[in-house]
């Protein structure tokens, strides 16, 4: 009889929890009714004045998406602010420097390519 290790029986255990509460669930789940009337759109119980598919205009998606992005610079950038009086060292500087340097060229690129501008 060879011994098995701690390891080995921790991990069978993680497997049959894992695979049967996938079992279960595919087991207990919903069972999804693909009926024309299921698939359709519902917009508070009035039938759909268009079709959902129309499409989607692309500027806005870049200007949700250029938001994103100095907003987690921002949210980057507050804890340098707050830590400028304390003594910050040499190397947060330069890092917190390189780090505004790629935004402003990004954002140098954003305006250079049009994606700024709002004109249809």
């Amino acid at each position: 009889m060879s011994a098995v290790s701690a390891g080995g029986i921790y991990l069978m255990v993680l497997m049959l929890i894992t695979f049967g509460l996938v079992g279960l669930g595919y087991l207990l789940g919903m069972k999804v009714d693909y009926s024309r009337e299921k698939l359709s759109t519902y917009e508070c119980g009035f039938e759909p004045m268009a079709s959902s598919r129309q499409a989607f205009c692309l500027r806005f998606f870049i200007l949700a998406i250029i938001f994103l992005v100095f907003d987690v610079e921002i949210a980057l950038l507050i804890p340098y602010v707050l830590s400028v009086g304390v003594g910050v060292g040499f190397f947060i500087r330069s890092a917190v420097f390189v780090f505004v340097l790629i935004l402003l060229l990004g954002l140098l690129h954003e305006y250079n390519e049009g994606s700024l501008d709002w004109m249809f």
